[in-house]
């Protein structure tokens, strides 16, 4: 990554709640990636949530990013996109079946209590 002029954070970013073992150990980032988030997350989201103000040219090309005019053009930008859409976005889950509601409509025309009569 080249040399960026956005300041490093003071304490480490973990975001416990959508990758509570770690960035390294989700499966999401590669190890570039999570030293990325690790050592710039508090100030990326600081910077986003308007908490810091700009002050380099790097800092502002980034919140020109976020904000939609720019596209990402470096490491950190792009990993920042990367965390805000595994962390922000929709989860989807797959499974192997269809779902419940409607495996249940073919068998309720089938079975019914009259049928049977315990007492």
């Amino acid at each position: 990554m080249k040399n960026l002029s956005i300041r490093v954070s003071q304490k480490p970013f973990i975001d416990r709640q959508k990758f509570p073992y770690g960035f390294r150990k989700s499966g999401d980032f590669s190890i570039g990636e999570a030293d990325i988030l690790t050592g710039y997350g508090k100030t990326l989201l600081a910077l986003e949530c308007g908490e810091l103000s700009p002050e380099t040219d790097d800092e502002r090309h980034f919140l020109d990013f976020i904000s939609g005019k720019v596209e990402a053009e470096n490491a950190l930008e792009r990993t920042w996109a990367k965390y805000v859409r595994l962390s922000r976005g929709k989860k989807h889950f797959y499974t192997l079946h269809s779902s419940a509601a409607s495996n249940q409509s073919d068998y309720d025309e089938d079975y019914s209590d009259e049928a049977f009569d315990v007492a």
